[in-house]
């Protein structure tokens, strides 16, 4: 028991100890941050006095900084306000109008400045050559493999064009009356007397248009044609008559009468059709009426216009009657036959078989108020 009561004093003597020095080194630990925190302060009250602007300076920055970044968002915001939401369309669509047509005008400046007089300008050619590619890929064709159309709604078209100019024909009478001035007001040699018209007949059917595809121009030029199959077999039929006047030895000794029908009855080919911009001549600037030399001329070119001509391997078959004399008559003469037949096709051949064509202008597409109709309704009681 004693052993114990000495034990548990000297450790309770212990723990005071302990306790005690604890107590101690937390009050100097207190001390020397105070000291420390004392020190601080000394240096920032040093440095502050050997500084003594920096802390506005800072400050007016920060709020100098703030006040410039609200006005510039609220100068973007306004400028984005007045030009994006409550501008005029008609002033952006007149400036992007302008823009275009500044642009259009520049482009043919440069086309029209140098043109070729002898040559054709090989910038031109590239651009004309991109142009047709462009076209073609756009548009999805491919000549060489891409299958033919039948145009059977261009038929349709084509057929009631036709009905209504024989209507109007039959019921005016005009295509007989144009006829029969032309050959009134016609020069002919002495020993033909008067022409009369005697039938005329435009027929009933319609030409049948088919197989058309588009093909590059065989001419080098790299123009893009559309080649289209025609075929029409119709009765189309312009009988005259007159006589051959016998002037020898005397004036009007005799005459022989002369009936003649000529009945266009099949023509079939293939028709190739193309559009291209003709060259119109005009004398060169800067050049001298009397001399041969300065007579060539600059081609320009004016508009756009289509081209037609028919392949040489066409068919072209007619049914010609003749009848001359009064009493003793002889009919359908082959000679006379062929000498008409052989003049119309030489006729025909002269003006619209390849490599001639036909060219016919085609006027501005553009809208004009003048242009403008509108559907008038029938008005029933």
């Amino acid at each position: 028991m004693v052993q114990n009561d000495i034990i548990e004093s000297n450790l309770g003597s212990e723990d005071e100890h302990y306790a005690v020095s604890l107590q101690e080194l937390s009050d100097r630990l207190r001390i020397q941050q105070e000291e420390l925190f004392k020190q601080q302060r000394d240096l920032l009250s040093q440095e502050a006095l050997r500084h003594p602007s920096t802390g506005s300076s800072n400050t007016f920055s920060f709020t100098q900084g703030l006040i410039l970044g609200q006005l510039s968002v609220i100068l973007v915001v306004s400028i984005f306000i007045k030009f994006f939401v409550f501008q005029d369309a008609s002033n952006v669509s007149s400036t992007s109008s302008a823009k275009d047509a500044t642009g259009v005008l520049v482009k043919r400046d440069k086309k029209n400045k140098t043109p070729g007089i002898e040559s054709e300008d090989q910038d031109d050619i590239d651009l004309h050559a991109r142009n047709i590619a462009t076209i073609l890929e756009k548009t999805y064709y491919n000549v060489d493999n891409h299958a033919s159309e039948s145009l059977d709604w261009f038929n349709v078209l084509i057929a009631q064009t036709i009905s209504q100019l024989r209507t109007e024909a039959l019921i005016s009478d005009n295509i007989f009356h144009s006829l029969n001035d032309f050959l009134t007001k016609s020069d002919f040699p002495d020993y033909l007397d008067t022409v009369k018209i005697t039938e005329i007949d435009i027929g009933d059917d319609f030409p049948i248009f088919s197989n058309c595809r588009i093909k590059q121009s065989q001419d080098g030029s790299g123009r893009l044609e559309a080649k289209i199959d025609v075929d029409l077999s119709d009765t189309i039929t312009l009988g005259i008559e007159t006589r051959l006047l016998i002037n020898h030895p005397r004036p009007m000794i005799a005459s022989l009468p002369i009936q003649l029908s000529v009945s266009l009855v099949r023509f079939s080919g293939c028709l190739a059709v193309s559009l291209f911009k003709p060259l119109v001549t005009s004398p060169l600037k800067g050049t001298s009426n009397g001399s041969k030399k300065t007579e060539k001329k600059a081609e320009i070119e004016s508009g756009t216009a289509i081209r037609f001509s028919f392949s040489p391997d066409y068919r072209l078959e007619f049914n010609i009657k003749s009848l001359i004399g009064s009493r003793a008559k002889l009919q359908d003469v082959p000679k006379i036959s062929s000498l008409i037949e052989a003049r119309l096709k030489q006729w025909f051949v002269e003006r619209s078989v390849e490599p001639r064509f036909q060219v016919i202008r085609i006027p501005s597409l553009w809208p004009r108020s003048k242009n403008t109709r509108e559907a008038v309704a029938d008005k029933t009681d």
